[in-house]
């Protein structure tokens, strides 16, 4: 298996297990969100220095990103959509 396509595999399985989205795997990395969803799709080629930092965001050892699994069952789905604003609630005033 080729190792781009294994560590996204596996960037994707370990951040669904630790249940974070793109967006704050993203945010915790400082890195953009579309380069995580660039890994995932393995269209990007991540640096050493960037998948030491994943992991570590991850809380893993870098190597897990390399590991060979079998067939494992997927993790349950992140909710779908950003999150609703607040609404503002408009203060009255005394007249």
């Amino acid at each position: 298996m080729k190792s781009r396509r294994l560590i996204a595999q596996n960037l994707k399985e370990i951040r669904l297990s630790r249940r974070l989205s793109q967006e704050a795997l993203a945010l915790k990395a400082d890195i953009d969100r579309t380069y995580v969803s660039g890994l995932e799709r393995s269209i990007r080629n991540p640096s050493v220095d960037l998948l030491d930092k994943l992991a570590a965001v991850l809380s893993v050892k870098t190597i897990e990103l390399f590991k060979e699994t079998a067939a494992s069952p997927a993790s349950p789905p992140l909710p779908r959509g950003r999150r609703q604003k607040r609404k503002k609630i408009a203060k009255k005033t005394a007249k």
